[in-house]
């Protein structure tokens, strides 16, 4: 019997220790440039899996390609790991700390984006056009904090695995997400 309540209190102790040292985030909306879009994109992005000094992150958007040879529509995504550079320092006493005006994370992760390669006029072979193109993910994401809000700004780096000519190696990134 006695067991029963040790293994209860192991897990409940388990889930007490891993509150966040940050802010979570259940969604966002935002915007992209460059990095893991071709050009720019509109994007959605879902935070999961908290630990206590990281998340996952799940981005999917949509975007467009225009240009006077080759317009084409984009599907973009991308998986990261947030580790925040910022921790709360939290005490035994203050069960749960305030928060931070700014809360900075590195995040690092794969992503790529998907073109039609129908309409490729400036490419005079289609196989110097990728379907897709992944990359990996590297950077800065920072966190302006307020009641309901959180407002990011996103600065990665965006080496693609596979050339391709609309692939860029850096991009930006701004959002708006709720607690």
């Amino acid at each position: 019997m006695l067991s029963r309540y040790l293994l209860i209190l192991f897990f409940c102790s388990q889930y007490a220790s891993a509150q966040p040292y940050y802010t979570r985030m259940r969604g966002a909306f935002g915007a992209d440039a460059y990095g893991i879009a071709p050009r720019a994109a509109v994007t959605a992005e879902a935070a999961f899996g908290y630990l206590k000094k990281s998340f996952w992150n799940v981005q999917a958007g949509v975007g467009a390609i225009t240009s006077a040879h080759f317009r084409s529509p984009t599907v973009l995504g991308a998986l990261t790991h947030c580790f925040v550079l910022n921790p709360y320092k939290r005490r035994p006493c203050i069960p749960q700390p305030g928060s931070y005006l700014v809360e900075s994370f590195f995040e690092a992760g794969v992503g790529g984006f998907l073109v039609d390669r129908y309409d490729n006029g400036i490419y005079y072979n289609p196989d110097k056009q990728r379907l897709l193109t992944p990359s990996g993910v590297a950077g800065f994401r920072f966190h302006l904090v307020s009641r309901k809000w959180i407002y990011m700004l996103k600065l990665r780096y965006t080496p693609p695995l596979l050339h391709n000519a609309l692939a860029s190696h850096a991009g930006v990134g701004v959002g708006v997400g709720w607690r």
